[in-house]
């Protein structure tokens, strides 16, 4: 490594002298963006084991509108069967698992790549950190998103103290900037890809998941022979959607680049400037298949049948809702675009009886989520009771200040003439 002597001599160890070259210092770097990948993805799943445990224990809104028999006595809907509910945590559940087996490869990888430079081959090293980079972005910047988005499917007590939900979206987000702000490891993602497309253009075989940068000699096709719901459960059509849409993301940067260079005569650092966004872009849409691939290949070695039918309810889900969000970038007639959306529901109706299950699946004790309202007894109720109770307002009854604040103000005749008209149940007394 290199050393800073006592004399302040900066003393820079030659590759192969025993201290490491500088590229094998990558790997301290890369062990973090690897951590970051999976950790993103278990921050998440807690965030959605919270937000699913309590959606299933509330209850609003009736589940007959229609009826007047019981009125206001009425039976009310568990909110976990309110599709809108359904669509957003059930996409941040895939969303959690396609990050945490995408963070177990990328740290298979990494265990080799370390294994290797150790040896004194660093092959594998560039192509890793560009990787591992751009899923850094990816996977903190919506897994942020997606704790704050599971925070606001609990309402009002999402936002307490209690819920454990909601400090945990707000303390995560620090990590879209953490080992690298986002948009910068978005462009050395995109730099890697372009280098790679160079490489295949030159006649190289590029291996990995770039590989299909070897298909540049036309351009994909972006749309699919996939019409109605049934034909969308399809993991392969939905995987090449996602590999199409990286390779035309891909080309279409490096055309621009190209163009700006070549056309314009921009220097090669404006013409990098000028189509950012495009890069961007391009490595955004690299990731995803990433994520979707592994996702896929994951559920491929799963030998439970019962187990591996739900996870492939959840990967389908994944790649479409993210395709869903981005129809833009595909060439979809009307009835693929309501396709997509049919089969979307469908995913969600498969995923509701198997939900808490998955969740479960995490094994997040009651202890790591410190959530009144993700509690695995579902004693939703009691423990927010519980957790008033400790509050040091309530420590003493009435609290501090009722008698010379609030009570002057109060109508208490009003209030004891309707408390004998409050009822508190099905069966609570007059």
């Amino acid at each position: 490594n290199q050393q800073l002597q006592p004399d302040g001599t900066y003393d820079k160890k030659a590759k192969g002298s025993g201290g490491g070259g500088g590229k094998a210092q990558y790997t301290t770097m890369l062990t973090i963006r690897s951590g970051l990948v999976m950790g993103a993805g278990y921050r998440l799943a807690q965030a959605v084991t919270i937000a699913c445990r309590y959606s299933c224990v509330r209850h609003q809104g009736f589940a007959d509108t229609v009826s007047e028999d019981k009125g206001r006595l009425a039976p009310e809907r568990p909110i976990i069967d309110y599709q809108n509910q359904q669509l957003r945590l059930f996409k941040q559940l895939a969303t959690a698992y396609a990050m945490i087996f995408t963070g177990k490869m990328i740290g298979a990888q990494l265990q080799q790549v370390m294994e290797d430079v150790s040896k004194g081959d660093e092959a594998d090293l560039a192509g890793l950190h560009g990787i591992s980079s751009g899923l850094k972005a990816l996977c903190t910047f919506d897994g942020a998103a997606g704790m704050e988005d599971c925070r606001k499917a609990c309402g009002g007590h999402g936002v307490l103290l209690a819920s454990g939900i909601g400090p945990m979206a707000l303390d995560y987000v620090t990590y879209n900037t953490a080992e690298g702000d986002m948009i910068l490891l978005m462009l050395q993602s995109a730099r890697f890809l372009l280098k790679m497309l160079g490489n295949a253009r030159g006649g190289q075989t590029v291996q990995g998941l770039a590989a299909y940068v070897n298909d540049h000699r036309s351009r994909p096709a972006l749309t699919s022979p996939c019409r109605t719901a049934d034909e969308w459960q399809s993991l392969d059509q939905i995987q090449s959607l996602f590999r199409a849409r990286a390779l035309d993301a891909v080309l279409e940067a490096d055309e621009r680049l190209q163009e700006l260079i070549s056309q314009q005569g921009r220097s090669f650092d404006e013409g990098w400037n000028a189509c950012a966004v495009d890069l961007v872009r391009c490595s955004r849409a690299h990731c995803y298949y990433v994520l979707q691939a592994t996702f896929a290949h994951s559920i491929e070695s799963c030998e439970d049948g019962p187990v591996k039918k739900a996870l492939s309810a959840l990967c389908r889900l994944y790649g479409l809702v993210n395709i869903s969000e981005d129809m833009g970038s595909f060439e979809f007639s009307a009835e693929q675009k309501r396709g997509v959306r049919a089969a979307i529901r469908q995913a969600l109706l498969e995923i509701r009886p198997d939900c808490i299950a998955l969740t479960d699946a995490f094994e997040f004790s009651d202890n790591t989520l410190n959530s009144a309202i993700g509690r695995y007894d579902g004693r939703v109720y009691e423990a927010l009771y519980e957790s008033a109770k400790a509050s040091p307002l309530n420590r003493q009854d009435p609290f501090p200040g009722y008698e010379q604040h609030l009570r002057p103000i109060l109508d208490l005749e009003f209030l004891r003439e309707n408390k004998s008209k409050q009822r508190s149940g099905h069966n609570a007394k007059l």
